[in-house]
């Protein structure tokens, strides 16, 4: 067992070996894993923009395979941890917030109860759904907005941890992880 600090530390150490054929071969294999368990059904998915610099699990390949879908992307809105989902379409770039993530351009806000599937970029999980992101809780408070029966997704490189040990009250578990070589559906 290990707190979220030093997990969050540890991992992203780990990701900064990795390279970019990696990331591409995991987002493809995720790709798979996520269309053969059918889990993206609905009508609308928020998706996220991978961060390279972060070296998280590239999604721009999967735009395509969820077209038919309404794609949403996470918008940080403020600095209490306020995020929004901004309805997308590929007529709107993506441009850098002040700490470098890439976001819609436009603001067009849809509501979180509105959203079907939530994919969540994460560092570490461990076997009950529980997450280490970046520490800032933004996912957290947005999926609290979300209906009970949204389904959260996860995307990780790493297989999963034993237990993270400092999980707070206000920590959203995950439905469902997917690493490049394995489903984790959490009961």
């Amino acid at each position: 067992m290990a707190k979220k600090e030093a997990l969050r530390q540890l991992f992203k150490d780990k990701r900064k070996s990795l390279t970019k054929q990696q990331l591409s071969d995991a987002s493809n294999a995720i790709l798979a894993q996520l269309q053969q368990t059918g889990f993206v059904q609905g009508q609308r998915l928020l998706l996220y923009k991978a961060s390279p610099k972060k070296k998280e699990i590239p999604v721009e390949n999967w735009i395509t395979h969820f077209q038919q879908m309404e794609l949403c992307f996470p918008k940080v809105i403020d600095n209490s941890g306020l995020m929004e989902a901004v309805q997308w379409d590929i007529n709107h770039p993506f441009v850098p917030n002040k700490w470098g993530i890439l976001e819609p351009k436009i603001n067009s806000v849809v509501p979180p109860k509105s959203i079907d599937v939530v994919i969540v970029p994460l560092l570490c999980f461990d076997l009950s759904g529980q997450r280490v992101g970046y520490g800032k809780g933004y996912y957290d408070r947005f999926l609290k907005r979300c209906r009970a029966e949204v389904k959260k997704i996860g995307v990780c490189f790493f297989d999963p941890l034993k237990q993270i040990e400092d999980v707070a009250d206000t920590d959203v578990p995950l439905d469902v992880i997917i690493t490049p070589r394995s489903v984790y559906t959490i009961d």
